[in-house]
């Protein structure tokens, strides 16, 4: 066949084969399947499979899950979009889609093994070639189109476009942040992945963790606390005068501030443009030189300095309530009422 370039899948290639992946991440895991049969048998990937005639790439997303795995997809999100030559003259294309859950717990079938595998630990050498390239930065909180072409397991040429959620704060986080610097690093899905691929060492930084919350009324929280504070949300509810918080869905944080689950941040803050979203934040953060947070995605760290970080969030339209976190810890569950 006459040799097919990357620029030539961007413009008049067409595809012989329209395709979904779908991958359900919950709990810091993930959902991949060893396939038994078709293209990649044997290989570890996402459910996924052709379109039918007609069909939608997310019915197909849906349909392929609860043919090979005998679940139901819930809380899908178009991710991205795979463009595939191969030297045979096979060509694919290939909507990525992310899940936030599923309706019952995955079966094997004839055609799939179920994996749930922590996020951490995905097997990319088991995977095809390009996998590697753009599965992490989606998980991180990246949408991307890219070009692959293939002689048969090799991969050959190849790009990926990358769409950076924090296109709209960089302008807007200057002002505060001057001579910021972006630090790059595996992505974090977990305290414990972080201080392991830790891109700042300063014990004048501090380090965050955040819970996209919902009181009975639906009325959405971003708590932000230190890395390692043990919080009881009971102890919080009643601390904020609410009758319980609970947490909110992927769905829910993705809608409300625009940020993937394991990427939540207090900068998503500018995404809330409604201001429905109330801010709490813990005290003892106040005494750092700097506030480290992710900028929309979990695989970059930028450091904000706290006597700033209040200004930004303000002209986000958002004051945070400032609550002293000691106290409201798992053992208070119990304890009457802390103010």
């Amino acid at each position: 066949m006459q040799p097919i370039g990357l620029e030539a899948l961007r413009t008049h290639w067409a595809p012989r084969d329209v395709a979904t992946l779908c991958f359900v991440v919950r709990d810091g895991e993930i959902l991949l399947i060893r396939k038994k049969r078709g293209l990649g048998a044997g290989k570890v990937n996402g459910p996924g499979g052709r379109l039918e005639a007609g069909e939608t790439p997310e019915a197909c997303a849906v349909r392929e899950v609860e043919e090979e795995l005998g679940t139901t997809p819930q809380g899908l999100s178009h991710r991205g979009e795979l463009r595939f030559q191969f030297a045979d003259g096979y060509s694919l294309h290939c909507h990525v889609f992310r899940a936030d859950g599923c309706d019952r717990a995955p079966r094997e079938t004839d055609e799939a093994a179920p994996l749930w595998t922590p996020v951490e630990a995905i097997p990319y050498g088991e995977m095809w070639a390009d996998d590697a390239l753009w599965l992490p930065k989606m998980l991180a909180g990246w949408r991307f189109e890219g070009d692959f072409l293939f002689d048969g397991d090799a991969m050959g040429a190849h790009a990926v476009r990358w769409f950076d959620p924090a296109e709209a704060l960089w302008p807007l986080l200057r002002p505060w942040c001057p001579n910021f610097e972006v630090f790059e690093h595996a992505p974090h899905f977990t305290v414990a992945h972080a201080r392991a691929h830790r891109a700042v060492d300063d014990p004048e930084v501090g380090f965050i963790k955040n819970f996209y919350l919902r009181d009975r009324k639906g009325n959405p929280y971003l708590v932000t606390v230190r890395e390692d504070r043990a919080l009881s949300l009971k102890a919080l509810a009643r601390h904020l005068g609410v009758g319980s918080l609970t947490f909110a869905s992927a769905t829910r944080l993705r809608e409300d501030l625009g940020v993937e689950a394991g990427s939540v941040t207090p900068l998503a803050a500018l995404n809330d443009r409604a201001g429905r979203v109330k801010l709490v934040f813990d005290l003892e953060l106040l005494v750092y030189r700097d506030i480290a947070c992710h900028p929309l995605t979990n695989d970059r760290t930028v450091l904000v300095p706290s006597e700033n970080l209040f200004g930004f969030l303000a002209q986000t339209g958002h004051i945070p309530q400032v609550v002293d976190m000691r106290g409201l810890g798992p053992e208070a569950e119990g304890a009457g009422s802390t103010g």
